[in-house]
């Protein structure tokens, strides 16, 4: 067994453990357009798929390639153009523009998506769909979980298909930290303070640097409660001068003394030279996965707040005007069938965590999770699971980015 497969999976099945539940069916009727799944294979064969989504990562980028695409145009004839954007928001508008100037049949036909952009094609009617629960491997997933019926609080209601599940941590490297990194933010405020320059987080609209601000609102309002309702926007200004206070405190001893902040791309470099001491994202297994090839040094260790960290759900969404709806529908399907999955939890591979309970697949796959050790660099799965938070609601998540150009950038 190479060294990759160190990386334990096993943290994937306690925490997608507490999702099982009933699972949903396919329903034929639940497909626009079509009569049963197999006239939606008849159209897809033979069609290209225009995937729009983020492409600031390389080994994503050819994951994509090689374990979606390459496998669905052996499968079904399918295939995948996947179009990289800097910012899913880009997508979003052009569906929002196609629309506007009355484009019945649009350039997009598939969007990773969540949160605040799902929200916004779905309140705008802009959706094809409901389709997701339609689909034969729908299945595998719990719908009665409220992280994958809802997206960032937002009623998913069938317009979007989970294919990964992400935790927000903390990496560290330990030679410039010492093994025991500073938890709480009060003591990461101090620790920023007394090692001015190797601190700094992404700026916002970078996603990245958003979740550590929604984390800076958790800590000062005590927990996620506050955000997870309806937008208040007394309890939203009761809150963001204490964040912004935070922030600003810290912001003149960040890496180049806050005057920029760096893109979420470039961070790994950053580490990895000791040009600052901390990383951070959605991927607990990441850091691992870096170690691994090469791109880390192996004194790179990861955390979680005392406060907890968010987690959420990676979706896929199709516009209203898809031209190859059909064909995008075969591509989230495949993201949930067993032999994807497992690609996606392969340590070797994507080493990512899974939206779906591994034991609603069979014991050959759970056998396969099972079977994978602890990097020393990923979190034990009780660690990762009794911290896990929930998304605040995806207008809270605009108010917080836009208060932040506002009071941090800005100011």
């Amino acid at each position: 067994m190479s060294l990759k497969r160190l990386l334990m999976l096993s943290i994937f099945v306690f925490a997608l453990s507490l999702s099982i539940g009933i699972v949903a069916g396919q329903d034929d009727e639940g497909l626009p357009g079509f009569d049963s799944w197999e006239d939606v294979l008849a159209a897809a064969e033979g069609t290209t798929v225009n995937w729009f989504m983020w492409g600031g990562s390389d080994t994503i980028n050819t994951n994509v390639d090689t374990d979606i695409g390459e496998r669905v145009l052996e499968l079904y004839g399918v295939t995948l153009n996947r179009v990289p954007l800097v910012d899913t928001a880009d997508a979003v508008n052009q569906v929002l523009d196609e629309s506007a100037a009355g484009v019945d049949e649009g350039t997009i036909d598939l969007i990773w998506i969540n949160g605040e952009n799902f929200q916004t094609l779905k309140t705008a009617d802009l959706l094809y769909g409901p389709w997701a629960e339609s689909i034969p491997n729908a299945e595998f997933v719990n719908w009665d979980d409220p992280a994958l019926a809802f997206d960032f609080g937002f009623a998913v209601d069938g317009y979007e298909s989970p294919w990964g599940h992400a935790q927000f941590v903390m990496e560290y490297n330990t030679a410039l930290v010492g093994d025991e990194p500073p938890t709480t933010f009060e003591d990461l405020q101090t620790w920023i303070h007394d090692n001015p320059g190797l601190f700094t987080y992404p700026a916002i609209p970078d996603f990245t640097g958003s979740v550590f601000v929604r984390h800076v609102f958790y800590w000062v309002a005590g927990g996620p409660d506050p955000f997870l309702g309806e937008f208040d926007q007394d309890v939203f200004d009761e809150f963001a001068p204490l964040v912004w206070e935070y922030l600003n405190d810290i912001e003149p001893d960040l890496w180049r003394s806050g005057e920029t902040y760096p893109d979420a791309t470039v961070m790994d470099n950053m580490i990895a030279n000791q040009e600052v001491a901390y990383n951070m994202g959605y991927g607990p297994a990441g850091a691992a996965l870096n170690i691994v090839e090469g791109i880390y040094p192996d004194t790179i260790r990861t955390f979680v707040f005392d406060t907890g960290t968010i987690s959420n759900n990676n979706f896929v969404t199709i516009p209203f005007n898809a031209p190859n709806p059909a064909g995008a529908m075969v591509i989230a399907n495949y993201m949930l069938s067993e032999e994807f999955q497992g690609a996606m939890l392969d340590p070797d591979r994507w080493g990512w965590l899974s939206p779906i309970d591994p034991t609603v697949y069979s014991q050959d796959f759970q056998d396969m999770v099972n079977g994978f050790e602890l990097h020393p660099a990923t979190l034990p799965p009780d660690v990762l699971a009794s911290n896990a938070l929930p998304e605040p609601g995806s207008d809270w998540v605009t108010a917080m980015e836009q208060g932040w150009i506002e009071n941090v950038l800005e100011n």
